[in-house]
């Protein structure tokens, strides 16, 4: 079973790698493109609403406190002031635990903050 599953991890990384010379050249372009022209930003930011900032929230919480830990803090509250969002975990039992806190800014989407209280 465990060869079976680094046989996986191989295929997928494979997959996730350039294969030819049309996806150097592909990528080689890209590159020339995002160096010489200016990045569309969204009139609201690339983070509008609280959805959008309960999504990055979870996706940069998961890699470093896993699934059981993120998801056992749902429903997820947010704020948005002052040009950032928080994003707090809720915690359901009030006598051990902590909680999940994320901030991230409105305008790019960059994480600010990463943290699990006490």
């Amino acid at each position: 079973m465990k060869l079976y599953s680094v046989i996986a991890w191989l295929a997928l990384g494979m997959m996730a790698m350039p294969q030819s010379s049309n996806d150097r050249q592909e990528f080689a372009y890209v590159r020339h493109e995002i160096q010489s022209s200016q990045s569309f930003a969204p009139k609201n930011g690339f983070v509008p609403d609280a959805d959008t900032a309960i999504a990055i929230a979870y996706a940069v919480a998961v890699p470093v406190y896993g699934n059981k830990a993120v998801d056992a803090e749902k429903p997820f509250r947010t704020e948005l002031k002052d040009g950032s969002w928080i994003v707090l975990g809720t915690l359901h039992h009030a006598t051990s635990g902590g909680t999940l806190i994320v901030q991230i800014d409105q305008a790019t989407g960059k994480i600010l903050y990463l943290n699990h209280s006490m």
